[in-house]
């Protein structure tokens, strides 16, 4: 099948490569269309062993509020998807102008679209938050509305946008898929190592986390905390951490390559995710198929994943206390960290491989394509 992938950017690119490399590898021809950031005029390159990404102009319609936010509108994409004429469009979150742009243009062309729910919304500040309550009453609930198909990656999730205006015959649950040959178990544990990994930003929950660590290094000095990452709250994050006299104990890493997290995730001793709110992340999943036991929130998108005293443990968001207390529950006993680490590994290889999901989301493709005829 002929697909297009239409995103607004892709943060991680290296990450983000994994989906239509894997659908490439199942003999699909696939074209991804995202914002040229950098030029105004259209680029194309193709990746390699893969797929062909063409990047278009377009304006950042946040630029002059604040630059740390991205939401472009692409010029010329309707004619870059007619030039293309893919069998089906896949947007990539339903949340940016590009998908509107997307869905409107398929509708027009007569081609089947498929919108991806990566989490519905993000949360920001008051002002952001209010805006994306308004847009997912209007014209995110006309995406929902006018896609052939929703997908959606946890039930929470699939529940929320139904409120919002999306008919619930077309919503599809089907979560991420993680590389589970190249995230998996490996000898050289380091010894009380907590790692974090994702963006720094206000739905990551990372001032709790900081505070749990206070609590963690007054009963445990030799303990480290490696941040994986960068965001616009990187400086807001660093000043907790000398305001708690944490530089010790808190190592700041930046952005790491991909085959590097594997590295730093296989010698963890555990994995922390502490977010308010998630679609289902990547990190959570890589780090369960290296066998890493996991504390996180109890909030729809981990605990689809994580079953506490099973894989992992969970604990309340916003609760520092309950957070520090399950790293030092987890740090103080290794024969609970093996049992939930090896379920851990069992569940995602069982459920999760790339293997799995891919087969699950080309049903979902030939649904909205002969739903289409």
């Amino acid at each position: 099948m002929h697909i297009a992938i239409v995103a607004a950017y892709w943060h991680y690119p290296e990450v983000a490569y994994e989906f239509p490399q894997h659908l490439v590898k199942q003999g699909h021809n696939i074209n991804a269309i995202l914002w040229n950031q950098k030029a105004h005029n259209i680029a194309r390159h193709a990746v390699t062993n893969g797929f062909t990404i063409y990047k278009l102009p377009g304006i950042n319609f946040f630029a002059l509020f604040n630059s740390s936010q991205k939401y472009p509108y692409i010029f010329g994409l309707r004619r870059v998807i007619a030039q293309l004429r893919p069998e089906l469009i896949d947007c990539q979150s339903h949340l940016f102008l590009t998908t509107i742009q997307a869905v409107k243009a398929a509708k027009e062309l007569g081609i089947p679209s498929v919108v991806t729910v990566h989490g519905v919304t993000a949360r920001r500040n008051l002002v952001t938050n209010m805006a994306q309550h308004i847009y997912l009453f209007s014209l995110g609930s006309w995406v929902f509305k006018e896609a052939t198909l929703v997908r959606c990656l946890t039930k929470g999730d699939a529940q929320e946008i139904a409120s919002y205006g999306c008919p619930p015959e077309k919503i599809r649950i089907i979560p991420n898929g993680v590389d589970t040959e190249l995230f998996r178990p490996k000898n050289g544990q380091e010894e009380n190592l907590v790692v974090w990994v994702g963006r720094f930003v206000q739905e990551k929950g990372l001032q709790y986390l900081i505070e749990a660590a206070k609590i963690v290094v007054s009963y445990r000095k030799d303990v480290k905390f490696m941040l994986i990452g960068d965001g616009p709250l990187m400086q807001e994050i660093r000043s907790m951490v000398d305001r708690y006299s944490l530089s010790n104990n808190i190592i700041f890493t930046g952005v790491v390559a991909h085959n590097q997290l594997t590295k730093t995730l296989q010698k963890a001793t555990l994995f922390v995710i502490p977010s308010l709110k998630e679609g289902m992340p990547n990190t959570l999943l890589e780090s369960l198929a290296c066998g890493k036991p996991v504390i996180g929130s109890d909030i729809s998108g981990i605990n689809d994943i994580v079953t506490h005293g099973q894989n992992g443990l969970l604990v309340p968001p916003r609760n520092p206390e309950a957070l520090a207390n399950a790293i030092l529950k987890l740090l103080d006993s290794k024969n609970l960290r093996r049992r939930l680490g090896q379920s851990a590994r069992q569940l995602i290889v069982r459920e999760y491989s790339w293997d799995i999901i891919i087969k699950k989301i080309e049903k979902v493709y030939h649904e909205a394509v002969e739903q289409a005829n």
